[in-house]
């Protein structure tokens, strides 16, 4: 019986040293119709060396650079890697985290003769060992209200859990978004969840997250993450308008990270997202967003203004 192919596709960025354990839970998969595609962002370790002797060895596997036409992150590896690969099913998957040895089948299984888009597994965390498990990611991987749930991150969806058909991933305005260095995921699944709240859920750890302080999920480099964070969901906040819909949870995001911005004394930011968020937000007050100019100016010319948010409701 023949079976579709899946294309799996990871980025990676001097991870030789982590890579390998991630090729071999790959190569120990039940299900073996499948085309790896490993997508270089620029590394300068051995990665190429390690690479090639995997390709050598099995030719199911591929090694691939990131054009240099495209900006740089992993994102923009992802996408180059969806346009290489020929599968009829698409994994995006992490070059540090493990793939349990039935997760393609398990899945594959679930979306053949389905009107399921994609399929969501659940992700165990572990550091330095898959031995040494440190729980689920996120407990629920499902609600009622997904969209909302997952805007608000009261659920988390991981990008190395979910099997997708190349049909549905088609018919996206655009996939990852290439300017976020954080953020992506979330940005991501947002809008696939806006269109398409139904998808198959298999309550089964099929994934293994590594916690290591070189993943963006963990380091240090908070401010980085924080801007990507804001401009993922300004992006989000602007998707949703052109669709006439609008999120009291934006509003809240937007109103805290114009605080932070302030207090930091980040007033090109915070000038911009006064004026191109909540000022054009249409489920803000107009007298809110009166107090919002002033708080600007009062933080501008005296660096304080914190009252003027207290007993504020929108």
């Amino acid at each position: 019986m023949q079976t579709p192919l899946v294309s799996i596709i990871i980025p990676t960025y001097n991870r030789a040293h982590l890579i390998g354990e991630t090729l071999d839970s790959v190569l120990a998969q039940t299900y073996t119709n499948w085309e790896c595609i490993v997508v270089d962002d620029g590394s300068t370790d051995n990665t190429a060396t390690l690479l090639a002797e995997y390709s050598a060895k099995d030719n199911r596997f591929q090694y691939h650079h990131r054009p240099s036409d495209r900006p740089k992150g992993a994102n923009a590896c992802r996408n180059y890697g969806f346009e290489l690969s020929k599968g009829e099913y698409v994994n995006w998957f992490d070059d540090d985290d493990l793939m349990h040895h039935d997760k393609l089948l398990i899945q594959v299984s679930a979306l053949e003769n389905s009107d399921f888009n994609f399929s969501v597994c659940q992700t165990l965390i572990f550091e330095n060992s898959v031995k040494n498990i440190i729980g689920l990611r996120s407990e629920k991987i499902y609600s009622n209200d997904i969209f909302y749930d997952y805007l608000s991150q009261k659920i988390v969806l991981m990008t190395p859990s979910s099997l997708w058909k190349r049909n549905f991933l088609n018919a996206l305005e655009y996939l990852f978004d290439e300017e976020l260095q954080a953020a992506q995921e979330w940005e991501f699944y947002c809008r696939v969840l806006f269109c398409c709240k139904n998808y198959d859920v298999i309550n089964e750890p099929l994934v293994y997250i590594r916690q290591h302080s070189e993943s963006i999920s963990y380091n240090n480099d908070s401010e980085k993450r924080k801007f990507n964070y804001y401009i993922a969901r300004v992006k989000i906040f602007n998707f949703l308008k052109k669709r006439g819909n609008s999120n009291i949870y934006l509003n809240n995001y937007f109103i805290n990270y114009y605080k932070y911005f302030l207090k930091t004394n980040k007033y090109k930011i915070a000038f911009s997202c006064l004026i191109n968020i909540i000022l054009k937000s249409k489920s803000l007050h107009f007298i809110y967003k009166i107090k919002m100019i002033i708080v600007f100016f009062s933080y501008r010319l005296l660096n304080k203004g914190e009252f003027l948010f207290k007993g504020i409701h929108y």
